[in-house]
């Protein structure tokens, strides 16, 4: 009985002294401009990272789609799959390395280095701000603006990517305005197309259009409810007029990877045989033209020595 009282005393005290849950398991917190980081401690270098990425990437996005952020955006940098799945409320697929909530300006990760966390963050940061952007309407941005904007804003594309654009362009199988939304839907060849394509059509009204193009099309699309419409009224051209400007950019661009290593091979056979009999047919013209001169110069040299034979010629005294 004195054990048990004794037993009972002890783990009363602990159970008054312990501080439930040490800071290891508390998340943190960093903020900054329209932002908040939830993070482990462990991952504190990663969460200042982020905050520097998304710092930079939010006033580039601003600016390209013509808006204010004023809403705050929260990253969550998760420990596990199950943690990123217990936040985004169901089960995603084992290698999501990140998600971004719909129209929640909610964005959870994995913890990633370098270039692939850069591109995952700037991937998803596009999708918020797309969100954001057409808030106020029932409107979704279309998909080739949401992948396209997403991949333009991460840097170039990836090497397999530029291939699939140059066997399409050697092929003549670029997707038109008209097939692009609906090849998402497609077959694995025409998705990873549609994504390509996606990139180079938005580069080109950022880079070719007037400032503030990709911005103005989503108003104009929230207006006039019809993707090409507001492509024209955001480019000022008509709408033949851009999409064969664009494929044909696409087409200069991309072209040369989608040409087979054997076709290249002739190619270049051929161009190197043809510069060798270029080369052969040149000397043998030089050749001749020399051969030509030198006869010249020795019959102006006999013609020469028989009129001074000629001039000093006197005749014999009889």
């Amino acid at each position: 009985m004195k054990c048990w009282g004794l037993w009972a005393g002890l783990f009363l005290i602990m159970s008054l002294t312990t501080v439930p849950g040490s800071a290891a398991d508390q998340p943190l917190i960093i903020a900054g401009q329209n932002l908040e980081i939830h993070y482990w401690p462990q991952h504190e270098d990663l969460a200042f990272e982020v905050r520097e990425l998304v710092t930079t990437n939010l006033r580039d996005l601003s600016s390209i789609l013509g808006m204010k952020v004023k809403q705050t955006i929260v990253i969550n940098i998760v420990r596990s799959h199950n943690e990123m799945n217990q936040l985004v409320g169901s089960k995603l697929m084992p290698w999501t390395m990140g998600v971004s909530l719909h129209r929640a300006a909610h964005i959870i990760i994995k913890p990633l280095k370098g270039k692939q966390l850069a591109r995952l963050v700037i991937h998803e940061l596009t999708h918020v701000l797309l969100d954001m952007k057409l808030a106020k309407t029932q409107m979704e941005a279309p998909r080739w603006v949401h992948e396209g904007l997403a991949q333009w804003m991460e840097g170039d594309l990836s090497a397999t990517q530029m291939n699939i654009l140059g066997r399409a362009s050697a092929e003549g199988k670029l997707l038109k305005f008209s097939q692009l939304e609906a090849a998402f839907d497609g077959n694995r060849e025409k998705v990873d197309l549609a994504y390509a394509q996606s990139y180079t059509l938005v580069a080109y009204i950022v880079n070719k259009g007037p400032q503030g193009a990709l911005g103005r099309l989503l108003e104009y699309l929230v207006d006039t409810g019809d993707g090409q419409t507001a492509i024209v009224w955001a480019m000022r051209l008509p709408i033949d007029v851009v999409e064969k400007r664009w494929l044909l950019e696409t087409r200069t661009q991309y072209i040369s990877r989608g040409v087979p290593i054997t076709v290249e091979l002739i190619i270049t056979g051929i161009m190197l045989a043809v510069f060798l009999i270029a080369v052969a047919v040149k000397m043998r013209i030089a050749r001749n033209i020399r051969k030509q001169m030198q006869e010249e110069e020795i019959l102006r040299q006999l013609f020469e020595g028989y009129d001074k034979e000629d001039k000093d010629f006197q005749p014999p005294d009889v």
